[in-house]
Order: structure tokens, then sequence, then C-alpha cells
């Protein structure tokens, strides 16, 4: 795997960290206090965020805080998501709050077809009506990378509260979320139900908890179930999906 890709992971994060004061020299961005470094690791196929403090008698020591797996299946557009999740791993680890500018009232919520089939921007719409806490969480993220990156959305804000309801929510709770997606599953077109059972894979990673409250609430529904048991072991190999929905 070369690393002809690089520049576009360096490109997406370049404004957010200019705008924190960053300055772009021998491949690293540096401000007065940190430094920050993007690496293609060749024996890991792994682009790696590393953050070191800067010193002016010490040479830096630099600590991992993301990496992304990426190999010769992906494109140039996949590079920008890893830009997109450095940039969300850093306004964490720096804490950086996102700016709610004018622009952000200006964005619309989605909005439901009229049409019998359900699309992604119909789930969004029914995310955002059970969980009301994601319609600021929208805007802000339509507002920051001018589109709705949908997959990176769902990984940052809707996953964790899927993880959450199964943890600490009531029947009743669960009972609700799962009226809508069983709607979903049934109008929803491919992509649609591909990203259902996505979010509940990423939602049950590693979390036995979470396994075994989403098998609860499918027992009923076994053609859906079978597809949430028989996409959980494929997850972990889908590069893509595990960096945009499992944020570790």
């Amino acid at each position: 795997m070369d690393n002809r890709y690089i520049d576009k992971v360096i490109g997406e994060m370049k404004p957010f960290l200019d705008e924190q004061g960053f300055k772009f020299t021998d491949n690293k961005f540096e401000s007065d206090e940190k430094i920050i470094a993007v690496n293609f690791d060749d024996a890991r196929q792994m682009y790696t965020l590393s953050i070191a403090q800067k010193s002016e008698e010490d040479e830096p020591i630099f600590s991992e805080i993301s990496a992304w797996l990426f190999d010769d299946s992906q494109n140039e557009k996949d590079a920008a998501s890893v830009g997109i999740d450095f940039v969300s791993t850093l306004r964490k680890e720096l804490n950086i709050k996102i700016k709610r500018t004018a622009n952000t009232s200006a964005v619309e919520l989605p909005t439901a077809s009229k049409s019998d089939s359900m699309n992604i921007t119909g789930f969004t719409k029914k995310m955002l009506d059970v969980f009301p806490v994601l319609k600021e969480e929208y805007k802000g993220h339509v507002s920051v990378y001018g589109n709705f990156l949908y997959l990176n959305f769902f990984g940052e804000h809707l996953v964790p509260l899927v993880k959450n309801l199964f943890e600490t929510g009531t029947k009743k709770q669960v009972g609700k979320f799962y009226d809508v997606l069983k709607d979903a599953y049934v109008r929803g077109d491919k992509d649609t139900v591909n990203v259902i059972v996505a979010v509940l894979c990423a939602s049950a990673y590693n979390n036995e908890t979470v396994n075994c409250g989403i098998k609860e609430m499918l027992a009923e529904n076994k053609h859906f179930l079978t597809s949430f048991e028989n996409f959980l072991p494929v997850l972990s190999k889908n590069n893509k999906l595990m960096n945009a929905l499992v944020k570790r």
C-alpha cells in the first residue's frame, strides 16, 4: 500500500487546525503547545493520528489517539473520511466545541418522503424524532461539513445513544425504538436497511449487554434478527464501516 492519499487526509484536517492556530511544517501541525502528526503505518495498513506536548528542551513524545484501517480497496473519498474522523477526535482531545454559527439556523432538518419506501433521509428523520437531542447535532454537523455524512454522523452521535438505550433504558423506550426500526426495516431501500443493521451491530460491538438487548428486541422478527446476527461478525472486517461507526 502506498501513501498516495495522505494529502487528502491532511487537506480535510487543515482548515480546522488553521482555525486553531496550528501551522503545517515538516508534515506536522504545530501550535505553541502541541504537535499533531498524521502518518501511514504500512505494517498495520492504518492511518494514524498522534499528538505530543511541545517542548523546547526534549524531543516530543507522541501518543497515538486514533487509527483508521485503510487498504487497497479504499479510495480518495475514503481518505477524506479519515480526515473528517481525525478532526472529530481532535475536537475531543483539545476540548473544542463545534461553533454554532448563524448558518446553523439555516440548516433544515431532514423530512420524510411521501412514498411508501424509506431512504436514508427518512430514516434520519425518524432517528431525530426518537432522539431529539440529535436535531442540534445534525444542524451542527451539516453547518460544519457542508453536507450530511450519514455514516460519520451515526457513528459519532447515534451509536452512543443506541448503546445507552440498551444499557439504561426502559422496556417502553426500547419498544418505541423498535417500532421505528421495524417499520424502517420493512419500508427501507437497500442502503437504508444496510445502515440500520450496521448501526445495531456497531452498537453491540464488544458490548455483551447491548448485544443481548438487541437480540431480545428482535426475537420475534426472525428475518431482522438473522440479518443482525449474520452481519455482526462481518462488521470487524469492513474497514469503512468499522472506522465510521465504531469509535474506540
